[in-house]
């Protein structure tokens, strides 16, 4: 032990925690031995706080279990005699390696030990526990020859990249510009294991892409292809028609269009595949999450909230945390019993944080600009980072649809709705188009367009009945309209998602409606 760490914490045979001189640390709980056990196993030495409180507290409910974890960490930090072994960080729990080191590996031989010996307590702890005691390997330490280590299997679903192309080098670059675009959409979203080459002998189980490119005259056929027969699944195929040049560029709307339809596909594919596996893997958790998350639903949008940090745990990748971040800042505007200001801060600190485990990640990017908007950040550097998720990935809805609201919030309405109108035009295939509708109605409203904001909103309506805002702006459309019907049958179906509703409250300044009235529409 360096002179650094204070404290030494003994994971095999009983638990036991020493301090400097030798002496034992009393950890008196269970709880608390499995606490500290959980965080020095943790990837990083790092724990969620909903994981600790699912894990050691299941069945008591949120507020019960928070409290719990608290009472747990003073109860430790006394017996540790104040010293803070513990840290908190925006919801994640942390080992303080600077004060505290830990036995990583069991004695061998005939003294071997067991992983937390005599410690028991009901599921899940049991069961964790058995997990952790089945992962120890009591082979002997032999000296072997140094070989090159094999990058550790995650048990993340396996893609497979192939591309087709003639002998032409021009056509070869503009094959691969545009299968790098479908990659980077995946791989944003998902710690995939991404191959590359030919699909023959691959597992049954991975998902292929295979994208194929041919000249025809003055003409470039791109053309993109999902197998589905290993899967279960009828093949999917797409392709687009144009320039050659217009594939480098990667601006053609209808190319972009494609590069997210087969990213959908491939998406749904992996979930399928996943799905039937045992485990759950992180990727799988972040796929359902965002089934969840443009629903706008309270219940989805919570468990949307859990799955992705129970992703996060797995695979600590920082979309997780940008769309955690998505979702709290949009409670804000669609829930009236959360505390805004601790709303807002909570989903500014994610979002920060996921920018900084991913500075690249255009997901990220999109999701984090959303949020530095909703949580009265400054529109300019929000509107910084959806520029930079465009030109990291230009096939991304979301970020030419955070790029129109950051567009709102410094006046530039023509500039909006052009963006508005691109984020529609490549996500028109897209399970969440009703959200780039939406968007698209609010910067037509901006710009007086009344017509276009109402054909938009009954879009979105349509497509998502549960999705509260076009519900909003058909009721003040038609209320300028003049047609007190239709704002009848709109107010009751808002009662019904929004108890006791009323379309004076639209012109309320505490009420989600800002650019309902700043169109003069409320």
């Amino acid at each position: 032990m360096s002179v650094s760490t204070g404290f030494q914490i003994n994971l095999f045979g009983p638990f036991e925690a020493l301090d400097s001189t030798g002496a034992v640390v009393p950890i008196a709980s269970k709880r608390g031995k499995v606490l500290l056990a959980a965080l020095a196993t943790g990837r990083k030495h790092q724990r969620t706080r909903d994981w600790m409180q699912a894990l050691l507290w299941q069945g008591r409910g949120k507020v019960q279990a928070s409290a719990s974890l608290r009472q747990e960490l003073r109860l430790i930090r006394k017996a540790f005699g104040g010293a803070d072994v513990i840290l908190s960080d925006h919801g994640v729990l942390s080992l303080n390696t600077d004060l505290v080191s830990v036995t990583e590996h069991p004695e061998t031989g005939p003294d071997r030990r067991e992983f937390l010996e005599g410690l028991d307590l009901p599921e899940p702890v049991a069961g964790w526990l058995a997990e952790q005691r089945a992962q120890v390997s009591w082979a002997p330490v032999v000296a072997e020859t140094p070989r090159e280590i094999a990058a550790p299997d995650l048990g993340e679903p396996r893609v497979y990249f192939n591309r087709i192309s003639p002998d032409e080098m021009a056509l070869e670059v503009a094959n691969e510009v545009f299968q790098a675009q479908i990659e980077k959409g995946l791989t944003d979203l998902a710690p995939l294991d991404v191959r590359h080459g030919a699909a023959e002998g691959v597992d049954a189980q991975a998902v292929q892409l295979k994208t194929q490119i041919l000249r025809s005259g003055q003409e470039t056929l791109l053309r993109v292809v999902l197998p589905g027969a290993p899967l279960g699944q009828r093949n999917w195929t797409a392709s687009w028609r144009g320039l050659q040049d217009a594939i480098l560029a990667c601006e053609d709307e209808e190319l972009l269009q494609l590069s997210l339809r087969a990213q959908e596909t491939a998406i749904e594919a992996l979930a399928l595949s996943e799905g039937r596996k045992d485990q759950l893997s992180a990727s799988l958790l972040g796929f359902r999450a965002l089934r969840n998350i443009f629903a706008m639903a309270r219940p989805d949008l919570e468990q949307a909230d859990r799955d992705l940090a129970a992703a996060y745990e797995r695979v600590p990748k920082g979309v997780y945390l940008a769309w955690r971040a998505f979702i709290q800042a949009n409670l804000i505007v669609e829930s009236t019993d959360l505390d805004p200001g601790h709303q807002a801060e909570l989903a500014a600190n994610l979002a920060r944080r996921a920018l900084h485990e991913e500075p690249e990640n255009a997901a990220s990017k999109a999701a984090a600009s959303h949020v530095f908007l909703l949580t009265g950040q400054d529109a300019t550097a929000a509107g910084e980072l959806a520029r930079d998720s465009t030109r990291l990935n230009p096939s991304n809805p979301l970020a030419w649809a955070s790029w129109a609201n950051a567009k709102i919030a410094v006046g530039q309405i023509e500039a909006s709705v052009e963006f508005s109108r691109k984020a529609l035009q490549i996500g028109r295939f897209s399970r969440s188009r009703h959200w780039w509708e939406m968007q698209a109605g609010v910067s037509a409203a901006l710009s007086g367009n009344f017509d276009a904001a109402r054909d938009h909103s009954r879009m979105a309506h349509s497509l998502m009945p549960s999705f509260r805002p076009p519900v909003r702006y058909l009721a003040a459309l038609e209320q300028k309209r003049g047609d007190s019907d239709a704002v009848e049958v709109l107010v009751d179906k808002m009662r019904k998602m929004e108890e006791g509703f009323d379309i004076k409250d639209l012109s309320e300044p505490e009420y989600p409606s800002g650019n309902l009235r700043r169109a003069g529409l409320a």
